[in-house]
């Protein structure tokens, strides 16, 4: 017995022989519509920097979790919006010390997040050493968050601004120089 299969079936193509004159107009309306939203996506999607994570300038500052006295901790992920500048530092450092005191003078300008972390292994800073030094923003220990970044001196400066991306990494810098920097990226 043989069943002919053809007769039973109604192909959608048959229908498109009944579209109106208003619908065929609207095709090419639809497909243009599909193209500039697609190319505005491109463009776009082109345009805003994608940046990879890592500890180098460019690169989207690795995240880190540092413990202060008095139960205090930093968490660099919290400051996303903020341009935030942290030092890797040690207490002992006579140029650590300098810093800290362009730090002061920049935090009486700029409002500005500060880190300084302490990566040396025996000597945390206390409460008391961060009082005696007039320090208001946060001051911890972490020799682990200096790995993380691969720290070779202190002091370590790195500025990471508002999207987490880091946009300076070195050595000391001038009050005027870090003025500059965080106004740039602010």
């Amino acid at each position: 017995m043989i069943i002919n299969l053809s007769s039973r079936f109604v192909y959608p193509f048959n229908q498109v022989s009944r579209c109106s004159h208003t619908d065929r107009k609207a095709i090419p309306a639809v497909v243009v519509l599909v193209v500039a939203v697609s190319a505005a996506y491109m463009w776009w999607s082109s345009s805003s920097p994608k940046f990879e994570q890592g500890i180098t300038v460019r690169k989207r500052a690795v995240e880190i979790e540092v413990d202060g006295p008095n139960q205090t901790r930093f968490v660099l992920s919290d400051h996303r919006g903020e341009v935030v500048i942290i030092e890797f530092m040690t207490t002992w450092c006579p140029g650590c010390e300098a810093q800290i005191e362009v730090f002061k003078r920049l935090k009486e300008e700029i409002d500005v997040t500060i880190a300084s972390i302490n990566v040396d292994t025996t000597i945390q800073p206390s409460a008391d050493w961060v009082a005696e030094r007039g320090i208001n923003w946060f001051v911890g220990n972490s020799p682990e968050a200096a790995l993380t970044y691969d720290i070779s001196y202190v002091p370590t400066v790195i500025l990471i601004d508002k999207e987490g991306v880091i946009r300076y990494r070195g050595g000391p810098r001038s009050l005027d120089r870090l003025r500059l920097l965080v106004q740039k990226f602010q």
